[in-house]
């Protein structure tokens, strides 16, 4: 075997290392969504079900800004790493969990001083606003335990140990699951236990990576640094994509919810919680793949190796289309199996419309991995502006011109339509993008990976 084949393989090699340990990290993390929708669809009934779905906007809010430092962060630490600027990333590090901190305590100020502002605003009322402020009033206290344990899982990843960043997010995962069973059954604690098993699990995932740094195995470190605005505002902005790919799942929803309510009703908000539910774990999945990528592109774009990306950019296409396929495969094998195990009342009419908007609102996973890929692949080369565009594009701005476009012309099934279209329109402008880069720029020497 020649070289060039050698340093091939070992770019596969790394690739599916990984993409394969980031998907299984997603899976498992996503699973408490899974979870939290299960408990409370069996164990509180439909009332929780709208509930969970008109307060997940708000626990998006964390966890898109916990994404937005965590990816940032770790895409920088990678860069600095391939240029053999060690002690630059331990600086950025520091000063990046000292900003989360911040951010998190005042997120957790503004949840418990405005709790019923919030959930008002995201549209509950009557019986479903106590069961809402439940979950909010738990939840918005974790809020610095978010953003530490996102930023420590991303920076443990790109210090080449994504096998252990990917133990300690499956088992915060399998914690709050465990978790959710025993608040909601046993301790009948309904709402509020649900967003407690949530808050516990980044505390579990801190846990499991304690170790890694008692021991000094890691490659950063706190310590004093000088506050760099310029690089703050890097971050930031490289995280900026990973942050609004999150947000807009909760905007979608908000949006959504309105809408919903408009032409179905509260049945249609409950069917529409289980399909909002189940795509957020599957967005997760190819979120996954595309911070699998993450730590190869930066780190071969610090050492300016652009043969190697761009073959790490191909594999991670063909594998995120293949991923959407699969997993659009899998739901219409077996729609009404899925739907019972959220619908323990039988309600048919609930069934009916998950159903049907199940066929559609999921063909979007054909588009959305690969558009995922597209931000992920610009964001890693710290290409902010694009990536920045892309994302704004396919979660903020085309969503309402499709939705209220699609709506009053097909109805039910215009909203369903949505998001398979924004995906479509979002794919082309990507594979656009990156077609005019490929012009721009010629492969170099290659490096080890």
């Amino acid at each position: 075997m020649g070289k060039e084949q050698r340093e091939k393989k070992k770019l596969y090699e790394t690739f599916f290392k990984y993409v394969s340990l980031n998907v299984l990290s997603m899976i498992g993390f996503s699973a408490f969504i899974l979870a939290d929708t299960f408990f409370i669809a069996n164990g509180i009934g439909k009332d929780g079900l709208v509930a969970l779905n008109i307060v997940i906007p708000a626990y998006t809010l964390i966890y898109a800004t916990s994404l937005l430092l965590g990816n940032g962060v770790g895409t920088m630490f990678s860069i600095y790493k391939g240029e053999r600027r060690q002690k630059r990333g331990s600086e950025m590090y520091t000063m990046m969990i000292l900003v989360g901190l911040g951010i998190g305590l005042l997120y957790t100020a503004f949840g418990l001083l405005f709790p019923e502002e919030i959930v008002m605003l995201l549209g509950a009322d009557g019986k479903i606003l106590d069961l809402s402020l439940d979950y909010t009033t738990m939840v918005f206290p974790f809020s610095a335990i978010f953003m530490v344990s996102s930023m420590l899982v991303s920076m443990v990843r790109n210090d080449k140990r994504p096998k252990l960043a990917m133990k300690a997010m499956m088992a915060g995962s399998l914690s709050n699951i465990l978790l959710d069973y025993v608040f909601i059954y046993p301790l009948n604690m309904g709402m509020t236990g649900a967003a407690l098993a949530t808050g516990i699990a980044p505390i579990i995932s801190i846990l499991v990576l304690l170790p890694y740094f008692i021991k000094k195995e890691n490659t950063f470190h706190l310590i004093r640094f000088s506050w760099r605005p310029g690089e703050l505002k890097k971050v930031l902005s490289i995280g900026v994509p990973s942050f609004i790919t999150e947000l807009s799942s909760g905007l979608v929803i908000l949006l959504f919810n309105l809408v919903i309510l408009e032409y179905v009703g509260e049945t249609g908000v409950a069917a529409y919680g289980i399909l909002a539910n189940l795509a957020l774990i599957l967005i997760a999945v190819f979120s996954g793949a595309g911070q699998g990528i993450q730590p190869i592109v930066s780190y071969n774009h610090g050492q300016g190796n652009k043969e190697n990306i761009r073959h790490t950019l191909r594999l991670g296409l063909v594998f995120s289309f293949l991923l959407g396929a699969a997993l659009y495969t899998l739901f219409m094998a077996f729609p009404e199996e899925i739907i019972r195990a959220f619908n323990p009342e039988n309600n048919r009419e609930l069934y009916a419309i998950a159903k049907e908007g199940m066929a559609l609102y999921f063909t979007s996973f054909f588009f959305a991995g690969v558009n995922i890929m597209i931000i992920s692949y610009f964001s890693s080369k710290a290409k902010a502006g694009i990536s920045f565009m892309i994302s704004m594009l396919r979660g903020i701005v085309l969503i309402p011109f499709a939705l209220f476009l699609l709506a009053p012309v097909l109805g039910i099934n215009g909203i369903w339509l949505t998001i398979p279209l924004v995906e479509f329109i979002t794919l082309l402008l990507g594979l656009y993008l990156i077609f005019i880069e490929n012009k721009k720029e010629e492969p170099s020497h290659k490096y080890t990976v």
